[in-house]
């Protein structure tokens, strides 16, 4: 008996324009998202089960990511796919079951998950499972929606996922800086964990890590720690990392650099 079935899709759809703005300068890179945000969210009955919300934040940010390199259709706020039990939709008749709802700039999908057979596949195989089925719903949401480009980034970023073997740490910041007098690569990454998230600095040059400190950590889930670093600026001899100011982290933060980094 599979984990997921396949889907049929519903779907109403009104299409409303997202404005969404990049703002780079040299040492300042957000990216433009034509696709704002894609969160996965799993419910067996009334219970939201929180540990997979969680476990697979990171796999939707992902995904988001991915599709993002190639989608150029009509933009989208949010992406909600939802991976729900049976009991869910007998306890809410309403929820069109295995089918898809698009309003307000706002995707939403409505699959189906038995948890008992998901609960006996080892923890690779959810990983794939979830994965595969994450895309063939937008896929299946696409073709009803004669949206091209979702189609085609979906099966991009599939293949993509895969690829990179679901490895989903990524560069939030990226820039070119320069320390006494030379050129070098400043990047702040976000890595995922189970524990949580952990955000870190990295100097490079010709692809060689020159430098790496921890900045922060976080519960998965929490969306501002991916939205909060905003710049990279640097004084010649220290970097600063800019960002949203927020209760419980730190910054600016001003981290002074060792002329002997750069001595490699």
């Amino acid at each position: 008996m599979p984990v997921l079935h396949k889907a049929v899709t519903v779907v109403r759809i009104f299409l409303v324009t997202v404005k969404l703005r990049t703002i780079l300068t040299n040492l300042e890179v957000i990216d433009l998202m034509n696709i704002g945000r894609t969160l996965f969210w799993f419910k067996d009955g009334d219970e939201q089960l929180i540990v997979f919300n969680d476990r697979f934040f990171a796999y939707g940010i992902l995904l988001n990511r991915l599709l993002n390199e190639h989608y150029t259709g009509k933009k989208i706020k949010f992406i909600n796919i939802n991976f729900n039990s049976q009991l869910t939709y007998e306890l809410y008749p309403d929820i069109p079951k295995e089918s898809a709802y698009f309003f307000g700039g706002h995707l939403q999908y409505y699959g189906l998950i038995d948890f008992r057979q998901f609960e006996k596949l080892t923890e690779g195989e959810q990983n794939q499972t979830i994965w595969q089925w994450a895309c063939i719903y937008l896929q299946n949401a696409a073709e009803v929606l004669k949206n091209s480009s979702l189609l085609a980034a979906s099966k991009h970023a599939f293949s993509k996922g895969l690829e990179i073997k679901l490895n989903p740490d990524y560069r939030i910041l990226d820039c070119e800086i320069i320390l006494y007098g030379e050129k070098v690569r400043g990047s702040v990454w976000v890595n995922f964990k189970k524990d949580g998230m952990y955000s870190k600095l990295t100097i490079e040059r010709n692809n060689k890590v020159l430098y790496e400190k921890h900045i922060d950590k976080t519960e998965n889930g929490v969306e501002l720690f991916l939205e909060m670093y905003k710049k990279i600026e640097s004084d010649g001899t220290s970097i600063t990392v800019k960002g949203r100011k927020a209760s419980g982290f730190n910054l600016p933060l001003t981290i002074p650099i060792s002329k002997g980094v750069l001595v490699v």
